[in-house]
């Protein structure tokens, strides 16, 4: 049985226990396994959006891409803002946590890519090319929150 004579924990014990839950290499390959798949599908929705109207990034019609691009990528930040709060306040999340977020989120970005694709054959030509658009700037945003597990997380000085 181990006695706490009133002496202050160590701060090495608290940073290896929360490894050992973080599970560092697992948390970093499955961040960039879920950066890959969002930049894939960032970069086919962007694609298709091409395929579908020729001239859509030229002109006054790239206004409307933009627009609905960033809609998709505030959208997403919005939907995963507890997660991008862990990062910044230094809470972090289990891996267990993460694994299940990254399961989610990627299911839901591969549906929405799917419902732009069947819009295609539903609506029209522009129609179809927002949603695209919306879908490529969710998966952006989703690609560049895995970079934020490269980042070193805020630590206020105890100085200030």
């Amino acid at each position: 049985m181990t006695r706490n004579w009133g002496l202050p924990a160590k701060r090495e014990n608290a940073a290896f226990r929360k490894a050992r839950s973080a599970r560092p290499i697992a948390t970093l390959s499955i961040s960039a396994l879920f950066g890959v798949i969002g930049a894939a599908i960032a970069a086919i929705s962007f694609n298709e959006a091409r395929a579908v109207i020729e001239h859509v990034f030229h002109g006054r019609s790239l206004i409307f891409a933009v627009l609905a691009a960033g809609f998709g990528c505030w959208a997403y930040v919005w939907i995963a803002r507890p997660r991008f709060a862990a990062h910044f306040n230094n809470v972090g999340d289990a891996f267990s946590d993460l694994l299940k977020f990254y399961a989610r989120a990627a299911l839901a970005l591969v549906a929405l890519l799917a419902a732009a694709k069947l819009a295609s054959l539903i609506a029209s030509d522009i129609v179809s090319v927002l949603i695209l658009c919306v879908s490529g700037g969710a998966a952006a945003a989703a690609a560049f929150q895995t970079v934020l597990a490269f980042v070193p997380a805020y630590e206020p000085s105890e100085s200030a």
